[in-house]
This record gives C-alpha cells, structure tokens and sequence, in this order.
C-alpha cells in the first residue's frame, strides 16, 4: 500500500471516530438507547474506514458490515421513525455491497470497488 498524505488524513479520522464512539460511552451519563446506537455506529465505522484504508479489496465486505450494523441498530436501540432511517440506509449499504460484489452497478461505481 502506498501511504498517501490523504490516506493519513483517512487514518486519523477513523482514529477520532472510534475515540468518539468510545467516549460517548463513557462520559454520557445516563447511557440511553441513543447513546449505545451512537456509540456502535461510529466505532464500526471507524473500525470499517481503517481496515479498508489497508486492504483496498476488503472495502466492498465494509460498506456490508457497515450496512448490517446500521440495520441492527435501527432495530435493536432505535424508536420510530429514526429506526426507519437506520434501516433503509443499512438496506441500501447492503444492497451496494452485495450488487458490487455481483459486478452489477453501473462501471463507474465499479471503479471505486476495484481499483487496480
């Protein structure tokens, strides 16, 4: 991998994402059901956008496990309607994934999956 100044740029911010969600978990008191989405939410994310700055090939499975945790969230911790907003957002992570692992959206969406 050639490390790029925006690369560095991309590894600090999933650094911050994952110390947000972290520290959400620990200074907001009392934890509530939000506080818990949040906090998930921003440490896979982070989590996702560090692994797939390493490995280019694992970006299509982030954006499915990022989609899966959005959808598990809005169901598990979140009330209507932003339970609605967590679950078509995870569906439609999900749905690109699964359509970019298939090779099956348009060629200029394909060339940020597969980068040579």
């Amino acid at each position: 991998m050639k490390f790029t100044q925006m690369g560095f740029v991309y590894l600090m911010f999933s650094v911050l994402l994952v110390i947000l969600g972290i520290w959400d978990l620990i200074m907001i008191k009392p934890v509530t059901y939000d506080v818990i989405a949040t906090s998930i939410v921003l440490i896979v994310i982070g989590a996702t956008l560090g692994v797939s700055l390493f490995v280019q090939s694992w970006v299509k499975a982030a954006i499915f496990v990022d989609g899966l945790v959005f959808v598990a969230t809005g169901i598990t911790f979140l009330m209507a309607p932003y339970n609605y907003v967590f679950i078509l957002f995870g569906v439609i992570l999900v749905v690109v994934a699964v359509l970019a692992y298939m090779r099956r959206l348009p060629n200029f969406l394909l060339r940020l999956f597969y980068k040579n």
